[in-house]
């Protein structure tokens, strides 16, 4: 009888051990939800949107070589907004706030176009900052540029195809 008792109190512990784990991983997701709400919409906005058509369309034509100061004022502050806002997502997702799944499987496409337009424009910026003696140069954009190679490594396919909800329809 004692033994039965045992276990039947093994069996309770380890059951409200899962429930208690499985109650943390939701109270994360509900912390986390109202912040993943909010990046996705300002992902959305109007002024965000003409920095990702600046970028593609009109970024290549400058010379990247001289960093900032190489983009008219309008354009330079569409690329800071819009490297900020990748930055700002990429601090996130480095330091477990937000997932890179929902990111990569909602952004991964945006996060790889536009980081790879704006490559060249950061190394050389960050090579100005070096130059001035800014303190940390390296630091700029290093968000975004860990958020690039997070994509890279959990592609927006496989991270929808991860979601337990995914029914992708056929083409």
């Amino acid at each position: 009888m004692e033994i039965a008792a045992l276990v039947v109190s093994l069996l309770a512990f380890g059951m409200s051990g899962l429930v208690s784990l499985r109650q943390l991983k939701l109270s994360q997701h509900a912390n986390a939800l109202p912040v993943v709400v909010d990046l996705f919409r300002e992902h959305r906005t109007v002024r965000l949107g003409q920095a990702r058509t600046f970028v593609h369309e009109e970024l290549p034509a400058y010379d990247l070589s001289l960093g900032l100061a190489g983009l008219p004022e309008e354009g330079r502050g569409l690329v800071r907004e819009l490297g900020w806002y990748y930055d700002n997502l990429g601090a996130l997702v480095a330091h477990g706030v937000v997932d890179i799944e929902p990111v990569s499987g909602y952004l991964g496409g945006s996060v790889l176009s536009v980081w790879e337009h704006m490559e060249p424009l950061v190394r050389a910026e960050r090579a100005r900052r070096r130059q001035s003696a800014l303190p940390d140069p390296e630091r700029w954009q290093a968000y975004f540029e860990n958020l690039y190679h997070l994509v890279k490594e959990m592609p927006a396919e496989r991270a929808r195809a991860k979601a337990q909800l995914w029914r992708p329809t056929a083409l």
